[in-house]
């Protein structure tokens, strides 16, 4: 089969988006695929079908890119890709949306509410109704990027740098524990649910004792510890962001145990999920005993049946 996989994105989200092309491209290749990475620009639709392509591998990344944005062209070329369409590819890249979703299906994720940047300047602090401490997340944004943990009111300046990726943005009441992932893909025609993983930072060193996950890359996880009733809903959870938010075929869900009522929430759903051999999902794979590049065909041919639908 002849596969463009395509990489890029904002420029924070360019440097790990073409790593995991680059693991994507060769994995394909010991297969027997026709690979051709490309990245993306103004011309990407034409690179695309200059060679020919029959699947888009999709690595892009960041608001404009894998927001939605590149989906669309793709669906109006009538070009099968991998992951979820335009639509819910747009409603997952925004966290503000993706809340709305899981208040309205009744999904359990840390209390939350919005900040404009006009609101901010003004003083108008709607996260005193839910007090200290919380995380302000620009809702676009993936990985370490435009986040910052606020403990207490003398840390309310740190809030500005976050409106520098979106206006407005995501306040979010922190849950001190444990983060936990669980990455979804389709196989066969047939969901798989890989197993619940705990996931460490290996460079998360400034914050070391914050518990704030920020993902630089180094990616370290261990098989959940938690009891089986525990897991069992997490699972049950992921799925239920799968299907409320409408991805396809492709997803990680992640979530916080907390340490106080000893739930799970779910903090976010990521349609275009690193894939690099040694990211969340192909080590929660291999613990599972799945073949990285068994997972990385899987989710190639699932694009055609996604197409087809």
């Amino acid at each position: 089969m002849i596969v463009s996989v395509v990489y890029g994105g904002t420029p924070e989200e360019r440097g790990p988006s073409e790593k995991n092309a680059k693991d994507i491209a060769k994995a394909l290749e010991t297969r027997g695929h026709e690979v051709h990475l490309l990245q993306i620009g103004k011309d990407i639709i034409s690179s695309i079908l200059s060679v020919k392509t029959e699947v888009v591998y999709l690595c892009v990344q960041g608001k404009g890119y894998g927001d939605g944005t590149f989906q669309a062209m793709l669906e109006m070329q009538g070009i099968p890709f991998t992951g979820s369409h335009m639509r819910a590819a747009c409603l997952i890249n925004d966290k503000i949306l993706s809340k709305l979703v899981f208040d309205r299906y009744g999904i359990r994720t840390p209390k939350w509410d919005i900040l404009t940047k006009k609101q901010f300047e003004k003083g108008d602090y709607p996260y005193e109704d839910f007090g200290y401490p919380f995380v302000a997340k620009a809702p676009t944004q993936g990985g370490s990027f435009g986040i910052e943990l606020i403990r207490s009111r003398e840390d309310i300046p740190r809030i500005g740098s976050v409106f520098k990726y979106d206006d407005p943005i995501l306040l979010e009441k922190f849950i001190p524990g444990g983060f936990y992932t669980v990455g979804i893909y389709k196989s066969k025609k047939s969901l798989v649910s890989l197993p619940v993983v705990e996931g460490l930072d290996l460079d998360k060193q400034d914050n070391a004792d914050d518990g704030l996950i920020t993902f630089t890359g180094n990616y370290g996880i261990c098989e959940s510890r938690l009891n089986q009733n525990i897991t069992e809903e997490i699972k049950h959870l992921a799925m239920e962001v799968y299907h409320a938010t409408g991805a396809k075929d492709l997803c990680r869900v992640d979530f916080m145990v907390s340490e106080e009522d000893g739930k799970p929430y779910v903090l976010e759903i990521n349609a275009v999920p690193g894939l690099k051999r040694h990211s969340l999902m192909p080590q929660a794979a291999e613990l599972a005993g799945i073949v990285y590049e068994d997972m990385i065909e899987d989710i190639l041919y699932a694009a055609l049946d996604n197409n087809a639908e």
